[in-house]
């Protein structure tokens, strides 16, 4: 029977493999992964974690604390992983049995745990994190498999090599440990290192914010001021003062957002960086001709640019999961075109590089507004926004504007996709959505003041937006800055009141372009997109 020193001797060995286990997981996802799409096993855990939660939880943590939810979530994956190695640790050595285990022994018992382990992860945790049992519907099935099949492996390598030495025992003399002790000591104490080392660099990596140049970031800013300016001089609009006023004041959001503040959301730990070479666009299923297209030939039709707003659905009323920007590509119709398109066509099946999915009627792919886009705001679409190419379909929320396309199929019955599977909203049609930019801050002067701010309602244009400042009671009509590309784009409303000491009770009420007025009842964003009349507490001094 094993003691307990020789258990917990165990133990600490697990502990250490399992460190230099998810420290490999982790530097091999960091440096060798296919387009940095191939994730890691505390990813796929952590994944598996995010799609139990309920959607409740879900939305309100994704909109409160976004990034950094993910990245404490991974962390805690990496810490139970290792914990979770103390105990694989103990049962192996058991496995091995007394007394005094063989290396061979050892790694019998390490590898009957990492394989019932591993067998968990294929059949359990993969289908969970929505990649199906032993990864059999992801793109990169063979890669993950490897992944996992050789650090499990190595776990169990590890394990059998530095849990066999028994409680350190003094040299002859009595006064220095012996070589044999020095040297176990050091091993555990290298690996131990070595694993921290990596999972802690290789975390680093995947959390890695991508900083621009303050010339990247000026030409992103002119880029935008030239697009607004060509619009503005085309259709010049009176009262416009008031509006660029509000913006140079740093009250009012701009008309269109510079790339580098489009706002990001992702259901990844670390989005893909796809290389151009190989890659190309499949159009495939129920079509007359499969067609596939390099993002050379692609970016040489692209020739449609088409200014639109698009919103997150985790966004909340009066939330910045929102922005606009000039989007080139090709009318998406006219790849079906070529394709040839069944007329039994039901839904299309969008694929990306990272494993994502999602889908929409193919009768909105007959809008020649939904776009597969190359450019944004001038520019080579970024990688964080999915390059090569990705969809805008203006009638939608964006998690149905799949970034990194790969590929598009045409079904004949409604695919539900990434997360329509767990109870998202299918259709995601734009809720009418509204925002109070200004005042929002604790105080302001009595005296003339305004207040202003931005309305959305997809495809369907702004028409009106009414303003009470007593909770409701009475109701004042905005003045109403035309959009730069009706009706795709989000509206700037302005009222100047005059602000006597007090408090007021705004709240604000939108009119789309179809007559419908915005839900007064307040709704969370899951699933179908927040609903609610925006308001603000504005204190006067």
């Amino acid at each position: 029977m094993n003691t307990e020193a020789e258990l917990k001797r165990a133990g600490g060995a697990g502990f250490i493999s399992a460190l230099v286990m998810v420290g490999v997981q982790l530097a091999w996802r960091s440096l060798d992964s296919k387009d940095n799409v191939v994730q890691s096993f505390p990813e796929f855990i952590a994944t598996a974690i995010a799609r139990l939660t309920p959607l409740s939880i879900f939305g309100s943590v994704t909109e409160n604390y976004g990034s950094w939810a993910k990245r404490t979530l991974l962390a805690a994956c990496v810490i139970g992983i290792v914990a979770v190695g103390v105990w694989a640790g103990r049962q192996a050595y058991r496995i091995a049995g007394p007394p005094h285990p063989t290396w061979t022994r050892r790694l019998f018992g390490g590898a009957v745990i990492a394989a019932a382990l591993l067998a968990v992860t294929l059949f359990a945790i993969l289908p969970i994190a929505n990649l199906g049992i032993a990864a059999r519907s992801s793109s990169y099935t063979s890669d993950i498999l490897t992944q996992l099949i050789v650090t499990f492996a190595l776990f169990a390598v590890v394990f059998a090599s530095i849990s066999g030495e028994p409680v350190p025992t003094l040299a002859s003399d009595g006064e220095t440990y012996s070589r044999r002790t020095v040297a176990v000591a050091g091993s555990w104490s290298v690996l131990g290192l070595a694993g921290l080392g990596a999972s802690s660099l290789s975390l680093v990596h995947l959390f890695r914010s991508r900083h621009l140049s303050s010339a990247v970031a000026a030409a992103q800013e002119a880029a935008v001021n030239q697009i607004v300016a060509t619009q503005t001089s085309a259709s010049p609009v009176a009262g416009q003062s008031l509006f660029e006023q509000m913006e140079e004041e740093g009250n009012l959001t701009s008309r269109l957002t510079a790339t580098k503040d489009f706002y990001h959301v992702s259901k990844n730990f670390s989005d893909p960086t796809v290389s151009s070479d190989g890659w190309s666009l499949e159009i495939s299923g129920d079509v007359t001709t499969p067609q596939n297209y390099t993002l050379e030939q692609l970016t040489a039709r692209a020739t449609t640019k088409n200014i639109t707003t698009l919103c997150c659905v985790s966004n909340e009323i009066n939330g910045d999961l929102i922005s606009t920007a000039e989007w080139t590509g090709i009318p998406l119709r006219d790849l079906l075109a070529e394709a040839g398109i069944s007329a039994s066509a039901v839904d299309l099946k969008c694929s990306a590089a990272d494993d994502y999915s999602d889908s929409f009627p193919a009768s909105i792919a007959e809008d020649p507004s939904v776009l597969v886009v190359v450019g944004m705001n001038g520019e080579t679409l970024p990688d964080d926004h999915g390059y090569p190419a990705r969809l805008i379909v203006p009638p939608i929320y964006g998690m149905k504007n799949v970034k990194w396309l790969k590929k598009i199929e045409v079904v004949d019955s409604d695919y539900q996709g990434y997360w329509q599977e767990r109870g998202w909203s299918d259709l995601a049609t734009y809720q009418i959505w509204g925002r109070i930019d200004f005042p929002t801050r604790d105080k302001i002067a009595a005296g003339p003041s305004i207040i202003c701010g931005v309305a959305s309602a997809g495809n369907r244009d702004i028409k009106r937006v009414e303003v009470s400042l007593d909770s409701g009671a009475t109701w004042t009509d905005a003045q109403l800055e035309p959009s730069l590309n009706p009706p795709f784009t989000w509206v700037r409303w302005a009222l100047p009141f005059t602000a006597a000491t007090g408090d007021y009770h705004a709240v604000i009420r939108a009119t789309d372009g179809t007559g419908a007025v915005m839900s007064e009842t307040d709704r969370a964003p899951l699933p179908d997109g927040a609903t609610g009349w925006p308001r603000r507490t504005i204190h006067v001094a």
